[in-house]
């Protein structure tokens, strides 16, 4: 299968449920991501939501997901794709605890026989990956 993925991660000064509150008020995310620039509906496990996601060239592109995994504060993910299998984009999220701190990571994973044609279309996510990990950082720090 044709799978390409993306990871970052971040030591965060601050407990995990701090770090989970952060990426679970959808609202909040226009105040801190740079990236994900909004998300509609609610974070919780089954729900669907709508993020708003600045790509490479600058666009901002509507991507309709369903939160997938909810296990509060350690791990969530959000799956959308296309219809048959076509294309799947996962973003796995974990918080665990590390000497009075969180490790945050995330793993953003697109695969499906049109995984390349999607990312060519976004370009390297990289740069957008850290941007996400890096704001997050920020954010749970200021409390």
């Amino acid at each position: 299968m044709n799978t390409h993925e993306f990871s970052t991660q971040s030591m965060i000064r601050a407990a995990p449920e701090a770090v989970w509150h952060v990426l679970t008020i959808a609202s909040g995310y226009a105040q801190w991501n740079p990236e994900i620039v909004a998300v509609e509906g609610q974070m919780a496990l089954g729900e669907r939501i709508l993020a708003r996601v600045k790509v490479g060239s600058g666009a901002v592109r509507n991507v309709p997901l369903r939160v997938t995994a909810f296990d509060a504060p350690a791990r969530m993910e959000w799956t959308g794709g296309l219809p048959l299998g076509l294309f799947t984009g996962r973003r796995m999220f974990t918080i665990e605890p590390h000497a009075g701190m969180s490790e945050f990571r995330m793993l953003v994973q697109m695969s499906g026989p049109l995984a390349s044609l999607m990312v060519k279309a976004v370009g390297d996510r990289q740069a957008e990956i850290d941007a996400f990990s890096s704001a997050l950082k920020e954010r749970a720090e200021r409390g």
